[in-house]
């Protein structure tokens, strides 16, 4: 089989359904824009054949991430089939909790599982070299996802104990998700084993984060734009499946990582010094210089950040009074 070739075909289908998915939305085109929830399984269904391939190409150990990441599309297409019954042909939306919420609990486990399995096969993560960025950028954000996501559901008292358990549960799942790729990502650009597969997965996990804490958003506040997303809910599901296709790395071609190390190392390394910097304007920015400092968590990754700026200052005064004796 020409996967190379199988690949491509893939993509291409998937974009005509999103090219598709948008016509029916912005020209509401019927009976298909009734009938949204149920068109919206496709992008789950496309993901299955490579799921499949991808199942075929790992043999061994090597297949359990891909066994893992094949149950998280699973379940996810399942809670979303039963979202679509309800939807469009019961005709109202199932309200939490409901067999809905328990197959989408079930598969952001399944995708930790993924996860962890999928870091035990990696052998030359520098983790070290990463530490500062990777923690300062996961205290940001999860300080950040506390407060406008999970804070107002806890000051909401119609929301009920399952609704609050579920909304922290995705909430910590995806932080915890997003330190791991974030190490991944990171450690990779110093230990110089870059492969499609791996920036790939990045990308499919960072996806995979966006759109739940998205999706949390837009309950939260209520936002009116959850139409426009729908041809990409099931996105990083089929990146997942999309990543399953390329082989382990120790099958790579030698020329071929050092090629993607030469096009995106220095890009990555740039990245990780950024987020941190990126993360703390963004919290400046939100909540403001005078509440961050009440705010424990905000106060502590502005005092790490500080010290940062205080360490590269004084790393360039001694460097300048250097040149000049």
């Amino acid at each position: 089989m020409d996967i190379a070739r199988y690949r491509k075909n893939a993509i291409t289908a998937y974009v005509v359904y999103v090219i598709l998915f948008c016509a029916i939305l912005i020209f509401k085109i019927e009976p298909f824009l009734t009938y949204g929830s149920t068109f919206g399984l496709i992008g789950n269904l496309l993901a299955f054949p490579m799921y499949w391939l991808g199942l075929k190409i790992h043999q061994g150990d090597r297949r359990w991430p891909w066994v893992w990441f094949a149950a998280t599309g699973v379940l996810y297409f399942m809670g979303d089939l039963l979202w679509a019954y309800n939807e469009d042909f019961l005709g109202a939306a199932p309200e939490s909790p409901s067999i809905c919420d328990l197959f989408y609990l079930l598969n952001s486990y399944t995708c930790c599982c993924a996860f962890i399995c999928y870091i035990r096969q990696i052998k030359n993560i520098d983790s070290a070299s990463t530490f500062f960025d990777v923690f300062v950028s996961v205290i940001a954000a999860g300080g950040l996802m506390y407060r406008f996501i999970l804070r107002p559901l806890i000051d909401d008292a119609s929301i009920g104990l399952f609704p609050m358990f579920f909304h922290a549960n995705m909430s910590v799942i995806d932080l915890t998700l997003f330190s791991g790729i974030l190490v991944v990502i990171f450690g990779t650009a110093s230990g110089c084993f870059y492969t499609k597969r791996t920036l790939l997965l990045g990308l499919s996990f960072f996806a995979c984060c966006f759109v739940e804490q998205l999706s949390l958003a837009m309950e939260v506040y209520e936002l009116p734009i959850g139409s426009f997303f729908d041809p990409f809910w099931a996105a990083p599901f089929w990146l997942f499946a999309l990543t399953a296709t390329y082989p382990d790395e120790d099958e790579t071609d030698e020329e071929e990582v050092m090629v993607l190390h030469r096009r995106w190392g220095k890009s990555i390394k740039w990245l990780q010094r950024i987020l941190p910097y990126f993360l703390t304007g963004l919290i400046l920015v939100c909540v403001g210089f005078g509440e961050a400092l009440e705010n424990v968590v905000f106060a502590f990754v502005l005092f790490l950040m500080a010290a940062r700026l205080v360490k590269y200052a004084i790393i360039c005064m001694r460097r300048r009074s250097a040149c000049t004796s």
